[in-house]
């Protein structure tokens, strides 16, 4: 399907209302690898829409037959190939050029291949007694058109405006992406996505060096991770491993072993330097990934300050550590989760006697973590509201069957 957008912007205000929800529309069908054109003013000195096509020349003159007729034969010229087209207002509001385009489009229309979505971003009004034209032209269906509105609850006063059938209304919510909102770094973007974290129930951000991967407690994250997978939650566990280009083959032994435990790379685990060219993850990205988590296993040998556990506990993670380690539990608290682990014991060097204190799960590991994820469970925190509005909810409930039909 190839989609314009009709917007005649002649610039974009960061501040506009209209600007800004069509920015995010486009974005949208671009996330989703659409064929699209963003049809603008010939003036238009910004850039920022994507697919951006500045090919709308107003007409010179301001008699309203003839800026109809212009209008007309531009249609007819620029969007004979488009399959959808979409309008933000132009049907709806009556300042301007607006009546004189919506007459063009219902000029145009008949002659068209492609089906108009015409977006009303402003409440619906009662239309008047014998309203006069052009002004009537406000309170009528144009042809091969649907009338998209931004909520569900007064669709019957939009039908009762334009005077056609409910099933001529669509509903889109404008989309309101939190990664968009905060500005994401492409990488935190690109993991979202490749992870599908809309529509996991636990998501965590281990930052790490691969040189200190053991050291770090990442087995006792994994076991945790695979059995929170095998109680049937979607899980998301990403490891922002640092200087990896030194140790690939223990990378790769350190996989397989997830593997073996039932996750799977690139759906519920992924290390980063995968995606970096073995670079460490930015710390815009590692900063924006923590927002979308909202658990943190931590079970490191050895801390001092663990910089990654008040990361987590500042971004809001349930916090799951290691019972032995002091300087954990005094940075996590009593609101956090704690369970058995390995440790090195404070004072003695490492690689001596009495250096590295293992633990031997009984009955087994595979039952401690077992018992101990039906603890963590119910407290995880819920942020399936992060994603309420985001382009992948938007898109497949709602934006995509308006498009493709459900």
């Amino acid at each position: 399907m190839k989609i314009a957008i009709l917007s005649h912007f002649g610039s974009f205000q960061d501040g506009y209302a209209l600007h800004i929800g069509w920015l995010a529309r486009a974005k949208l069908l671009e996330y989703f690898n659409q064929d699209f054109d963003f049809l603008v003013d010939s003036r238009c000195p910004s850039d920022i829409y994507p697919h951006i096509q500045k090919v709308l020349v107003p007409p010179a003159t301001n008699d309203f037959k003839e800026k109809v007729n212009f209008y007309t034969e531009q249609y007819k010229t620029l969007l004979k190939d488009y399959d959808a087209i979409l309008t933000p207002d132009l049907i709806y509001q009556k300042g301007g050029n607006f009546l004189a385009w919506n007459q063009a489009i219902r000029n145009a229309a008949p002659t068209l291949k492609g089906h108009w979505y015409h977006w009303i971003h402003s409440s619906w009004t009662n239309p008047p007694k014998n309203p006069k034209y052009p002004d009537s032209l406000r309170y009528s269906l144009p042809p091969k058109s649907t009338i998209v509105y931004m909520n569900k609850s007064e669709k019957a006063g939009v039908a009762k405006q334009y005077n056609c059938s409910l099933d001529d209304i669509g509903c889109v919510y404008n989309p309101k992406d939190f990664r968009e909102f905060n500005d994401f770094h492409p990488l935190a973007w690109d993991i979202t996505k490749q992870l599908k974290f809309y529509e996991k129930n636990a998501i965590q951000i281990l930052p790490l060096c691969s040189t200190r991967m053991d050291s770090k407690g990442i087995d006792s994250t994994i076991d945790i991770f695979a059995a929170l997978k095998k109680k049937g939650l979607k899980v998301a566990l990403i490891f922002a491993n640092a200087n990896a280009s030194r140790v690939q083959t223990e990378i790769l032994v350190k996989k397989t072993s997830i593997i073996s435990k039932g996750l799977i790379e690139n759906e519920d685990f992924i290390f980063t330097s995968d995606l970096n060219e073995n670079r460490p993850l930015p710390r815009k990205a590692v900063a924006d990934i923590y927002k979308l988590a909202n658990i943190f296993v931590f079970a490191s040998w050895s801390e001092v300050s663990p910089n990654v556990e008040l990361e987590a506990k500042i971004s809001g993670n349930l916090l799951v550590l290691s019972n032995r380690l002091p300087s954990l539990s005094e940075f996590g608290g009593p609101s956090a989760i704690y369970f058995d682990s390995s440790f090195r014991t404070p004072g003695i060097q490492s690689g001596q006697t009495g250096d590295l204190q293992t633990v031997s799960y009984n009955p087994s590991p595979e039952q401690y973590f077992n018992v101990l994820v039906d603890k963590i469970i119910p407290r995880i925190p819920d942020r399936s509201d992060l994603w309420e509005f985001s382009y992948e909810r938007i898109w497949k409930e709602q934006f995509k069957p308006l498009l493709y039909g459900d």
